[in-house]
C-alpha cells in the first residue's frame, strides 16, 4: 500500500516542478499559480488518504484538520467574505472620497447575495429543460471566474516574493495620478521602496539610476515624473542618478517609453532593470513589462490594507479586459454547450444508459 501510495505522489511533485519552472521562466502567467493549487490540493487529498488507511490516529487527526477546513469555509466562508466586503467598503468610505472605484467590494458582496439567495429560494427545476440547463451553466461560470479571481490573487502574492539581486542598473519607478503637483501616499510608497533598494545597492556597488515614468494628465498641474523628481530630492537622492519619462500615459507606455530611454543610456550595452510599484500592481506591470520587450521582475511597496481589496478587484477587472475577446467567447460558448449540449448528453449517456453499454462492451 505505501508503494502505492509513493507513486500517487509523482504527480504531485511533477505539478510542484513545473510550478517551479513556470515560475522563474514567467510568474505573470496564472498557469502558475494553478499550477501551485492543483499541486497543493493533490498533496492534501492524497496525505489523507494515506492518513485515513494508516490506521494511525495521530495521522487521521492532523489529516483532519484541512477537511474541516474545507469544510467550514464551504459552509460559512461566503458568508464571512460577503461581512467583510461590506465592512471594507464601509472603511475605504471613510478615508476616502467617494468614487466609483472605491466601491467595486461593496459591488462583489451584493453580487454574492443575490447568487446565494437565487440558489437558496430560486426553484430551478420548475424552469423548461433548456432554462434549467441555462442557469445551471450561468452558475457554473460564476464559479469559475471565483476560482479564477482566486488564482489571479495567488498570482499576484507570488511576484510579491521578487527579490532581485543588487546588481541593477537602473530603477523604473510607475507613476499614478497626483494631486495638485503633488506626490500622495500611495505613489510615495512605490518611490520610498525604490529608495530603500537604491540605498541598498549603493552600500554594495554603484547605485542605479531611478527612472521615474508618468506623464501629465488633464487634471494634473506638472507630469507625475517632474512630481516623483521633486519628491526623490528632498529624500536626498542626486539629480545625476534620476531619469525622467514624462509622456506615458498608461502602464503599457510607462514600459515602452521607459525601454527606449534605458537603450539610449545604455548606448548598445546590456544592462539589468527592474521595476517599483505598489504590491497589488506587480502581476499586471508584469505583464506589461514582456509585452514592451523587458523581460523583467518588480518589487511591491505596501498599501495599506483598508485599500488593497477594492484595488485588487480594479486589477482583475484591468486584466479580465487584457483577455476581453477570450473571455467573451468562453462565456458565450460555455452558457451555449450548457445549455444546448449538455441536456443531450445527459439523455443519452444516462437516461439512455449508453455509456453503460459502452463500458459494458469494452470491458
Amino acid at each position: 500500500m505505501s508503494t502505492d501510495f509513493l507513486i500517487w505522489y509523482i504527480i504531485p511533485l511533477s505539478l510542484l516542478f513545473l510550478f517551479f519552472i513556470s515560475y522563474k521562466v514567467n510568474r505573470t502567467k496564472l498557469t502558475t499559480g494553478v499550477l501551485l493549487s492543483c499541486s497543493v490540493a493533490l498533496f492534501t487529498g492524497i496525505f489523507f488518504v494515506q492518513a485515513y488507511y494508516s490506521g494511525s490516529r495521530m495521522l487521521r487527526t492532523i489529516s483532519a484538520l484541512p477537511l474541516l477546513f474545507l469544510i467550514f469555509v464551504l459552509t460559512f466562508g461566503a458568508y464571512i467574505l460577503i461581512a467583510f466586503l461590506f465592512l471594507n467598503t464601509r472603511s475605504i468610505l471613510r478615508k476616502e472620497k467617494r468614487d466609483l472605484k472605491h466601491l467595486l467590494a461593496l459591488f462583489l458582496a451584493i453580487g454574492l447575495l443575490i447568487i446565494i439567495a437565487a440558489s437558496r429560494f430560486l426553484d430551478v427545476t420548475r424552469f423548461p429543460e433548456t432554462l434549467q440547463y441555462f442557469m445551471y451553466s450561468m452558475y457554473g461560470l460564476i464559479l469559475y471566474y471565483l476560482f479564477h479571481l482566486s488564482q489571479f490573487l495567488i498570482n499576484i502574492i507570488l511576484c510579491n516574493f521578487s527579490r532581485p539581486r543588487k546588481d541593477q542598473h537602473y530603477l523604473i519607478v510607475l507613476g499614478c495620478w497626483i494631486q495638485d503637483g503633488k506626490v500622495p501616499p500611495l505613489l510615495a510608497r512605490r518611490i520610498d521602496k525604490a529608495i530603500s533598494f537604491y540605498n541598498r545597492q549603493k552600500a554594495l556597488r554603484e547605485p542605479p539610476k531611478l527612472l521615474l515614468s508618468g506623464g501629465k494628465g488633464s487634471d494634473e498641474t506638472c507630469s507625475e515624473a517632474e512630481a516623483m523628481k521633486a519628491y526623490a530630492l528632498e529624500k536626498g537622492i542626486p539629480e545625476e542618478h534620476l531619469l525622467l519619462e514624462t509622456n506615458s500615459t498608461s502602464t503599457l507606455e510607462n514600459m515602452k517609453f521607459s525601454k527606449e530611454i534605458m537603450d539610449r543610456e545604455s548606448k548598445g550595452e546590456p544592462y539589468r532593470c527592474i521595476y517599483v510599484t505598489n504590491n497589488y500592481h506587480l502581476l499586471r506591470a508584469g505583464i506589461f513589462a514582456r509585452r514592451a520587450g523587458l523581460n523583467i521582475n518588480g518589487i511591491g511597496a505596501k498599501t495599506a490594507f483598508y485599500y488593497l481589496p477594492n484595488a485588487v478587484l480594479r486589477e482583475y477587472i484591468a486584466y479580465t479586459y487584457l483577455h476581453l475577446k477570450w473571455n467573451i467567447v468562453f462565456g458565450v460558448f460555455s452558457l451555449l454547450f450548457g445549455s444546448f449540449v449538455l441536456p443531450v448528453l445527459h439523455k443519452y449517456l444516462f437516461e439512455e444508459e449508453y455509456l453503460y453499454k459502452i463500458i459494458q462492451a469494452i470491458l
